[in-house]
Order: structure tokens, then sequence, then C-alpha cells
């Protein structure tokens, strides 16, 4: 099972960002949950994703991941293209000092993160976050930060930012 990851990064960001290992994460994922299908991640700067977040959620502030999926609700695995997870480097940044960690292990868990809300996953309730935590923490093999530290906004809107239309 192949899934097809394209990596887009704003120029701010280009020379920062790790795509071969974020591909890497990518695919390990949808391995991991057992899913085929096509994705954009996309990492872009808090002006960005603040925009994206009013655009889509009414909320004027930056935030540190953004999903796109295709689907509004059903089945998520059955699609060929997934949609998109938009990433915000400086909130990345930020969450990998607060954490202790590398910028890179905060873009490989919002990866896996915006990942799973693309398939499905939710973190609304406290069961269903700690149903995710335990994926991330399997996908990545390690402990990661309190939940309490990261907020996902799910879009089921179809317009993609990002991504292909397919």
């Amino acid at each position: 099972m192949t899934s097809s990851i394209e990596i887009r990064v704003h120029p701010k960001f280009s020379s920062r960002v790790p795509r071969a290992r974020l591909i890497r994460v990518a695919r390990k994922t949808m391995r991991a949950q057992d899913a085929s299908a096509a994705l954009t991640i996309y990492i872009t700067s808090d002006a960005e994703i603040r925009k994206l977040n009013r655009t889509f959620h009414a909320t004027d502030a930056p935030t540190d991941v953004l999903a796109f999926p295709m689907h509004s609700a059903g089945h998520p695995r059955n699609l060929t293209y997934l949609g998109d997870v938009v990433i915000s480097y400086e909130r990345a940044r930020v969450q990998a000092r607060q954490a202790g960690w590398r910028i890179g292990d905060e873009l490989d868990l919002l990866t896996v993160h915006g990942i799973l809300h693309l398939l499905g996953y939710t973190d609304e309730t406290l069961r269903a976050r700690a149903r995710m935590w335990r994926q991330q923490e399997k996908i990545l093999g390690k402990p990661i930060p309190s939940p309490s530290s990261f907020v996902l906004r799910d879009s089921s809107s179809s317009r993609r930012p990002y991504g292909k239309n397919r």
C-alpha cells in the first residue's frame, strides 16, 4: 500500500523543513492506520494559518495544525485523496521549546496528529483524545507532551486551500 504525500513549504521556512522526514512519518502513519490515499502537508506561517483559521473556523488566532479532510463523514479510508494538513512552523517551534524537544519532533507530531484527523480521529472528548494520543505515541514510538497543549480544528468543508483537487 503506497500513499502519495506532497510536502509544500512556505518560502520563509523552505530550508528549515525536513521534507523527507515528514514524508516518512506520514507514510508510517498511513501504514499504521491501514490507509492508502494521497494527501498534502503544507508548512506555513502563523499569519497564514491564522487567516485559514479565521476563514474556516471563525477563530481569529493562529493554531498549530489544521486538517481539511476530503470527506464530511463516513469512510475516509476509501478515498484516493484524503485531504490537506496545514502546520504553522512558528507554532511548532514554540511548542517544541515548551516540550523540550527538537522542531523536527514537533513537526512529526503535528503531521501524525493532522493525518489522524483526516482519517476521522477526533480530540473533542477526553475518551477520543486519549485514543488519539495512544495512536500518536504508538506511531511515533515515544511519549508525547500533554494533550492540553494541542488544539486542532477540523474542517469538513470541501474547500481545500493547498492540495490537489481530485
